[in-house]
This record gives C-alpha cells, sequence and structure tokens, in this order.
C-alpha cells in the first residue's frame, strides 16, 4: 500500500510540475507551456540596450559670422513668448544666425518652429562687452554703449518697453544667447538659444 502511496505521490508531482513549467524567452518575457505544444527547435535571444546609441555630430557650415540650422545641436533653445495677444507659447528655435549690416550694426536673426522670424538689429560700440540694451531714442548718454536698435517679428517692427540680449561667445564661433524683450503690444520674448 506505502508502495502505491508513493508512485502516486510521484505521479501527481511530475504531471503537476508539468503543467506549470515555462520557457523564457528574451528580454524578461515568460510563456506558459502546456505539455501537449511542442518543444520549440531554435530559441532566439536578442537584448536591446534601453539608451539609445548616439549619432555622429554634424558641424556646422561657417557664414559671414555664424550660422547654424537645427542639425547642429538637438536643440538650439527656446523663446518664451508670454502676455502677448494669443496668450503664452513657447517657439522652439529651428535656426539661427549673427549676420552683419553695415556701419558696425548686426542682426540676429531667429526662425521659429512656426515659420515666424524674430530679428534683432544690435550696434556694437564696446567689442569687449557681451551685453546689449535697448534705450528709449530720446536717451541723449545712452549712445556710448552696445545697444538694440530695432526689433522685428515676420519685417514688422515691434515697439519696445525695454530689453536686453546677452551675445557671449563660446569659441569655435558659436554663441549663446539670452533674449529678455518687453514689447509694447506683443509681450514678452524671454528664452536662451545656443548656436
Amino acid at each position: 500500500m506505502k508502495n502505491k502511496q508513493f508512485l502516486l505521490a510521484i505521479i501527481v508531482m511530475i504531471i503537476t510540475n508539468s503543467m506549470y513549467s515555462q520557457i523564457r524567452i528574451g528580454g524578461g518575457v515568460s510563456i506558459g507551456v502546456s505539455i501537449d505544444l511542442p518543444i520549440p527547435d531554435i530559441v532566439i535571444v536578442a537584448e536591446r540596450s534601453e539608451t539609445p546609441r548616439p549619432g555622429p555630430r554634424v558641424r556646422c557650415r561657417q557664414a559671414v559670422i555664424h550660422t547654424c540650422d537645427h542639425s547642429c545641436f538637438d536643440s538650439l533653445g527656446t523663446i518664451n513668448h508670454q502676455n502677448g495677444p494669443n496668450g503664452r507659447y513657447i517657439y522652439k528655435v529651428t535656426e539661427a544666425s549673427l549676420l552683419p549690416i553695415d556701419n558696425g550694426e548686426e542682426k540676429v536673426v531667429y526662425h521659429l518652429d512656426t515659420g515666424e522670424i524674430l530679428e534683432i538689429i544690435i550696434s556694437t560700440l564696446n567689442p569687449s562687452d557681451y551685453n546689449y540694451q535697448y534705450y528709449d531714442p530720446s536717451c541723449q548718454n545712452c549712445q556710448d554703449s552696445n545697444s538694440i536698435l530695432l526689433v522685428l517679428l515676420n519685417n514688422e517692427e515691434l515697439p519696445l518697453r525695454n530689453g536686453s540680449l546677452s551675445l557671449q561667445p563660446l569659441g569655435n564661433g558659436q554663441f549663446r544667447n539670452v533674449i529678455n524683450i518687453h514689447s509694447v503690444y506683443e509681450g514678452n520674448f524671454n528664452g536662451s538659444i545656443n548656436f
């Protein structure tokens, strides 16, 4: 009788274990297998890395001073447009450039993700100073420093209350811009851009 109980216990264990067996197929996926299914001949395990491989960095082509498009960096930066007639919007800068005009004047051009173009016309009187301020045209003592002369949005002048621009060279012809423009009717434009 004990031999029959022992044999019955072994048979029950075999049946129970075969019902709950599993095959592990790479990447943490488990599939329950019934005893009636055929066993696979080949199991291919391909594990993928969670982090993507970095691609080659594309260098910018030099313009007269500097130009860059969205392929230079993962992101050139953003400009927050606040308190405007259409509410708040965060522009992504897809292309930026610094171009000479004439008479020591230059313009910083930002191409935005909406297709709009923001231009800041600047005058550099002190090349060792990287900061530019907007001064009221009636200010007599303000013409001796770097200044913002004009701001255009889609070739239309934005009347300004005040504003500042920091144009810091990073080396290799690249710049870091920090803008803080307060217009009378179109709201505020704040942001930082690397190009």
